[in-house]
């Protein structure tokens, strides 16, 4: 099971971005607008809050440390209570303004919040972000690794009370570390709990999944992949669908992206290399089909992505 979850995380990319913190001392409240491209999280860094989507009655309570992720940026509401208030008293600036985080007193009573967001990478297949639920909470109190996420949100916390400008890149990049952490409490729980992915625990899946990931070079058609479940062809198919949500030539595609993707930005390989390594004969066809999943060129990929 550990290694399905490692292999189900190393699919999922993700570029964060912090740009609000802000000390609210009640009463206060405040309404998120809808934004579908991007993936919204707030984390409770002191005090508690509450969080409900817009057009629903029922808010959830945060505690100090609490993580909340909005995966489709549905309209929500924050706020001291579970109150509907007209959210005006505070407002999150848009996306496009330049970050603004406030420091805070530790001797008030005030909730301090660190606001921001997550964009998936182009492409990436919609076997986990399709079942992530509306509101996904991390809860701080949860014994379930939640020593790594308390210590996560510690260095956010510490980053932010620095006496000069926080630095955006280290804010950014623990905000990543801690949605993983938070994508790794889920799938534990889900898996375990025959959750909406309990299809994926399938030990002919697992087979499949195995197969490709350590393979992907292999010129694998849904035919090989059956037999590597142990199943005709046509109920392979159909079984695979059900539990991904796409049919196993498009996964394979996916992964071998992926793939690409993680050699582009993390070795010196040339773009010939790269395509062998991630499944593909010729170079053009590789480049054809990385173009169409990720919408860019695998040399433009790379200069916009490498450190």
């Amino acid at each position: 099971m550990s290694e399905l979850i490692s292999n189900l995380l190393d699919m999922i990319r993700v570029k964060g971005t912090a740009y609000y913190s802000k000390s609210l001392s009640g009463p206060w409240s405040m309404n998120v607008e809808q934004h579908d491209d991007l993936c919204r999280f707030h984390l409770v860094l002191a005090g508690t809050a509450c969080v409900g989507l817009s057009g629903l009655n029922s808010t959830e309570l945060l505690q100090q440390g609490d993580f909340v992720i909005i995966p489709r940026g549905q309209g929500h509401y924050l706020g001291d209570g579970p109150e509907r208030k007209d959210g005006r008293s505070h407002s999150i600036p848009g996306e496009t303004y330049q970050p603004e985080f406030q420091r805070f007193n530790d001797t008030l009573d005030q909730t301090l919040l660190l606001c921001g967001y997550f964009q998936f990478a182009q492409g990436m297949p919609s076997i986990l972000t399709s079942q992530l639920p509306d509101l996904l909470i991390t809860r701080s109190n949860v014994a379930n690794r939640s020593v790594q996420i308390g210590q996560i949100a510690s260095m956010l916390r510490d980053e932010l009370g620095r006496n000069d400008q926080p630095q955006t890149v280290i804010l950014n990049r623990l905000t990543e570390v801690l949605f993983y952490h938070a994508i790794r409490q889920w799938l534990d729980r889900e898996l375990s709990q025959g959750g909406a992915l309990q299809a994926l625990a399938d030990m002919k899946l697992q087979r499949v999944f195995e197969e490709i990931h350590q393979n992907p070079a292999q010129p694998w058609t849904v035919e090989s992949l059956a037999k590597v479940a142990g199943q005709s062809r046509t109920v392979f198919a159909a079984h695979f669908k059900q539990a991904t949500g796409i049919s196993p030539i498009s996964y394979l595609g996916h992964w071998r992206t992926e793939l690409a993707c993680k050699l582009l930005v993390e070795s010196e390989y040339g773009i010939d290399q790269i395509a062998l390594e991630s499944g593909y004969r010729d170079t053009t066809a590789f480049s054809r089909a990385f173009k169409k999943t990720t919408g860019s060129s695998p040399g433009n990929y790379r200069r916009s992505n490498k450190s």
